[in-house]
């Protein structure tokens, strides 16, 4: 199934009212440019785009076709994506934490990290340090 791709609702989520989405559009039919003068860097914008886009895919954007599969790749791309960062700053938080209780107290790495769990502060703080870099590079890399 082939979802129609709808430029208005592109346009408004660039940050364009409705009735500049609609005038855009209108000029690009009558192959205008949307440009006002010389300082109005939104249209020139706007019109490199659809020059871009009218020589690649026929799209405004030049992107790929939004089909339910698509839609759902991009979607587990950006949950991938938050999930890294989510994780990462989890693993920094404790990193951190650990640290401050060092700075606090020199002999809170000896201590449980909890009564009921048996791993000291410093192995958890160094799991937490190797955890953050990892989720970062790995952030990074699916940026």
């Amino acid at each position: 199934m082939q979802m129609e791709w709808d430029l208005r609702k592109y346009l408004v989520s660039l940050g364009l009212s409705r009735n500049e989405a609609e005038a855009w559009i209108a000029a690009r039919r009558e192959n205008r440019s949307l440009k006002d003068g010389g300082s109005d860097v939104l249209g020139e914008h706007l019109d490199r785009v659809w020059r871009r886009s009218s020589a690649k895919a026929g799209m405004a954007t030049g992107q790929v076709p939004i089909t339910a599969k698509y839609r759902y790749s991009q979607a587990r791309l950006v949950t991938r994506k938050m999930m890294m960062a989510i994780m990462w700053m989890y693993s920094f938080a404790i990193w951190v934490y650990v640290v401050a209780f060092q700075i606090v107290n020199p002999m809170s790495p000896y201590w449980p990290v909890a009564w009921w769990l048996p791993v000291r502060m410093d192995y958890f703080g160094e799991a937490a340090f190797v955890l953050s870099f990892i989720f970062a590079v790995a952030w990074v890399r699916s940026r």
